[in-house]
């Protein structure tokens, strides 16, 4: 018995749908629908759940010439893994489930426009104090503008908003991949 019969034997046989297991393992019922059609494999770390979910070994599932074995004792549940989204009813629920990687974006789109707040001041205070370099004689007072509070406060808003860019690309990705399981 090849393990894409033995997934779907051994979900039958605890009584699970495609879609309960699928929640157990942290998957898409899509990505459980391929195991049992053999067009996929599951990844060692679904595998180890599924031995735990059906009470088998790893090594009965991965080995084809061992049959089912007959049912001496009720399956365990399987870990839940939860997240916050899911507790989320209703319409918000299902939204943030399918378009969460979007507050990734946000976060990215916001980043950008902290940088680009940070540039302008600083742009804006170089320009004010440039006109003052060769105005007085006093030593160090065209560095002014270099040194200025807001010209400081202007490096530390666009530092700011680079980490919130990565920040907000990497959500995007992470959120998007999750959204596709």
């Amino acid at each position: 018995m090849t393990l894409n019969e033995k997934i779907f034997q051994c979900r039958k046989r605890s009584g699970l749908s495609q879609e309960e297991l699928a929640e157990r393992l942290g998957v898409s019922r899509q990505a459980v629908s391929k195991w049992e059609l053999g067009t996929a494999q599951p990844e060692l770390d679904k595998l180890r759940l599924l031995a735990q979910t059906f009470g088998v070994s790893t090594d009965w599932l991965l080995d084809d010439a061992q049959e089912m074995p007959q049912p001496s004792q009720p399956m365990p549940a399987a870990p839940q893994q939860h997240s916050w989204v899911e507790d989320v009813p209703g319409v918000i629920g299902k939204l943030l489930r399918k378009y969460g990687w979007l507050a990734g974006i946000y976060l990215a789109v916001g980043g950008v426009s902290f940088i680009g707040i940070g540039a302008l001041a600083r742009y804006l205070t170089g320009r004010m104090l440039s006109g003052f370099d060769g105005f007085v004689d006093t030593p160090g007072f065209g560095s002014m503008a270099a040194n200025n509070p807001v010209s400081v406060m202007g490096t530390v808003i666009m530092v700011i908003g680079a980490v919130m860019a990565v920040a907000g690309i990497v959500l995007a990705i992470i959120l998007k991949r999750r959204g596709k399981e």
